[in-house]
């Protein structure tokens, strides 16, 4: 494959299996499109695709059926419109996202801010492999983070105020886990099996229950295709200022162990506890964040 090539691949235009056909992959921040370029992309697909748009699994579009010559009329184009081209090969591809809580009650962490600084920082990245980065507003986990390279799992932890408390068990009720029972008419909780979901703070009556930390559990190591595999929980109650240095050390360790083409879960696989050591040392931090 020349270098030509990977250069079109990088910058979202890949070759299809019919014959001097490619496909002009976009991405969105988080599957957010306005209207006006949702109408420029059916215009463009019917002026340079055959009249079809496919949704990708990644919260983008793609345009099949476009011909090698029209490549930079189209992406002139498309640049009008501001929509941003996709990739695909060996690099951090577009970031996915849950709705947060624009529109979901449930959505615990602000989502769209740090996709979009996700995005900017790290998108198109060099790796050795396709990285893969979701993130959740909340452990409903709809942009399914844990089935990523780099996962984030928007948490809140809860905090008991015994004062306030009726006695009532709604929260013991409503917890999705069992983690709390009521033990002399007062709920007790298993921080071990808490979710962080937030339900007993939402149920509760009388606010006995109210947020403490609230953040982003870090998942690694994630993937599906040929060989799935769910990511490793690393660290709990990220901020968002943080996340981004964070992910900046993941990649580099990264980098600097994977074998040929492994996946991040893959080098975690194959280094075990070497892994956990190596993020510890990035950086030359002994990184607290790090398990």
């Amino acid at each position: 494959m020349t270098t030509a090539y990977h250069e079109l691949e990088k910058g979202g235009f890949i070759k299809q299996k019919q014959k001097d056909r490619y496909c002009m992959r976009l991405r969105t921040i988080g599957g957010n499109l306005s209207v006006e370029q949702l109408a420029g992309i059916i215009e463009l697909a019917g002026k340079y695709g055959q009249g079809q748009v496919h949704l990708t699994t990644r919260q983008g579009m793609e345009i099949p059926g476009v011909a090698f010559q029209d490549y930079r009329d189209i992406s002139r184009e498309l640049k009008k419109l501001d929509l941003l081209p996709g990739t695909c090969g060996p690099r951090v591809r577009a970031v996915l996202a849950c709705a947060g809580p624009d529109t979901c009650g449930h959505a615990l962490t602000g989502v769209r801010p740090l996709v979009e600084s996700l995005d900017a920082r790290f998108f198109a990245r060099e790796a050795p492999n396709k990285v893969k980065i979701g993130v959740s507003g909340c452990p409903n986990s709809c942009s399914k983070p844990q089935e990523n390279d780099i996962g984030l799992v928007g948490a809140v932890e809860p905090q008991f105020e015994s004062g306030r408390c009726a006695g009532c068990g709604l929260c013991v009720e409503v917890c999705p886990t069992g983690a709390l029972v009521l033990a002399g008419g007062r709920p007790r909780i298993d921080r071990e099996r808490c979710l962080n979901e937030g339900d007993c703070i939402a149920g509760c009556p009388t606010d006995a229950w109210r947020a403490g930390r609230v953040g982003y559990h870090l998942y690694l190591g994630g993937k599906v295709g040929r060989f799935p595999a769910p990511g490793r929980k690393v660290a709990s109650f990220l901020t968002a200022g943080e996340i981004p240095e964070i992910v900046e050390q993941v990649l580099a360790v990264y980098s600097a162990r994977a074998r040929g083409s492994e996946r991040i879960g893959d080098v975690m696989a194959r280094l075990g506890s070497a892994w956990d050591a190596a993020l510890k040392d990035s950086e030359g931090g002994g990184n607290e964040w790090a398990v």
